[in-house]
């Protein structure tokens, strides 16, 4: 028989081994549960990202902000969910429906040079959201962009 008190890590590993084995599946429900509700809640939405990311000193907050449009709680949907973008006319800023012909979502990405806008990512002085976040605004907007 082994004497594990002179390798105590062979058993600390298969302890933890087991504990973390045993949680893995509440942690990713528990991602996937918050990945579900910012993606399909304006509200959510607002609050995770546009409110603490975009409407900030010298941004998208204020009345009038100081860049279109203003992105604060509350004002969100009515400044984006079918208004023309000022930089790209022939695009709103969230078509319903429609990510790929959202002005939002192009400058989310990056993207929005290439349809004839800015070709500045926004947030321009932050980190770009990460995949899980853009997805989520996708999803909102492809389930009709709801004032929820």
């Amino acid at each position: 028989m082994r004497d594990y008190t002179t390798y105590p890590s062979i058993p600390l590993g298969l302890a933890l081994t087991a504990v973390l084995s045993g949680c893995a599946p509440e942690i990713g429900a528990r991602v996937a549960a918050n990945a579900a509700a910012a993606a399909g809640s304006r509200s959510e939405i607002e609050l995770r990202i546009l409110v603490p990311r975009c409407a900030t000193a010298g941004c998208h907050s204020g009345n009038p902000p100081a860049v279109f449009p203003r992105l604060e709680e509350g004002a969100s949907w009515d400044a984006m969910v079918g208004v023309s973008s000022e930089e790209l006319p022939s695009m709103d800023l969230v078509e319903p429906g429609d990510p790929e012909r959202s002005y939002l979502v192009l400058k989310l990405r990056g993207t929005a040079g290439a349809q004839g806008g800015s070709g500045l990512r926004m947030p321009p002085s932050a980190a770009p959201l990460d995949e899980a976040e853009l997805t989520g605004i996708e999803a909102w907007i492809t389930g009709g962009a709801p004032n929820d």
